[in-house]
């Protein structure tokens, strides 16, 4: 498999995502850009697109680890879909470091958002993302992620969605996307710890990132086939596999609505989950 890296907009079917645990214990002092001026996320184009998130057994969605993982991916594809920093989730530009220079050690895992290119159509539908894995070590955290954006489409006009493409789906990672992200603990426990991070809304209005720092983030994409992070992330390929195998969907569904032009009804918004605690909400 080539799990070319590229970045994602709300689960394409054209992104990978994958998540991983950056080497070594200490984190350098790094500069940090200022907060930009917030945005309403899940609006105007994404209205009709929402997330919905899974996990394997024994990951908790709503505390810890799961809970930056979430509002980081979530974070990255609202700011590249917009082309704008101003989408990303409170907590964000504090908690991720910066890209580094070019030729430098971690210059690779380019930790926040591409938004040089926007997409200026509207989507809808539902993405999904399952975690896959999350493992420890000390305070450094990697957490696997799988995404399958077929479940979502361009409104392609007089009713039609779809997606813009003149080569058909066909192999079976089509329409499956992957993330691997580093993660820093908190070196304390915060006080008081938050709330379990579930709710009808689509995003966060608080800083749920907390003392969690992201260090390195790759995508890669299953139905290429060549791994291109051995060295970094040695299960790659088979958890590229795993993330194939536990699609959501039959194959042969996927394949359908990746595939040609479909009716609204093929691509449904459903209810964010878990979602985020409403404005208010303890």
């Amino acid at each position: 498999m080539n799990l070319g890296r590229r970045h994602g907009v709300i689960g394409s079917v054209l992104t990978v995502v994958l998540i991983g645990l950056l080497a070594g214990c200490g984190r350098p002092t790094v500069q940090h850009p200022a907060a930009p001026p917030p945005k309403v996320p899940w609006t105007g184009n994404l209205a009709e697109d929402r997330l919905v998130w899974s996990a394997e057994p024994g990951i908790d969605l709503l505390t810890g680890p799961a809970v930056v993982v979430r509002a980081y991916i979530e974070s990255v594809a609202l700011a590249e879909f917009e082309g704008d920093i101003g989408y990303v989730y409170p907590g964000f530009t504090r908690a991720v470091a910066p890209n580094a220079a070019e030729g430098q050690p971690d210059s690779t895992r380019d930790r926040w958002p591409n938004t040089e290119h926007p997409r200026r159509e509207r989507i809808v539908g539902t993405g999904r993302y399952h975690i896959l894995r999350i493992d420890t070590a000390g305070r450094q955290v990697m957490a696997v992620v799988c995404g399958y954006g077929y479940g979502e489409a361009l409104d392609l006009g007089n009713g039609a969605y779809g997606w813009k493409s003149t080569l058909a789906a066909t192999d079976p990672a089509s329409g499956v996307v992957m993330r691997w992200v580093a993660l820093t603990a908190p070196a304390e426990t915060p006080t008081p710890p938050l709330p379990p991070q579930k709710g009808p809304a689509p995003a966060p209005v608080d800083d749920v990132f907390g003392g969690w720092h992201v260090n390195g983030y790759i995508t890669a994409d299953p139905a290429m086939k060549q791994n291109l992070t051995p060295t970094e992330w040695p299960s790659e390929l088979a958890d590229a596999q795993a993330c194939v195998d536990k699609a959501p969907d039959p194959l042969d569904r996927r394949l359908h609505l990746l595939n040609g032009v479909h009716p609204r009804s093929d691509f449904p918004t459903l209810p964010p989950y878990p979602g985020w605690p409403a404005a208010g909400a303890e």
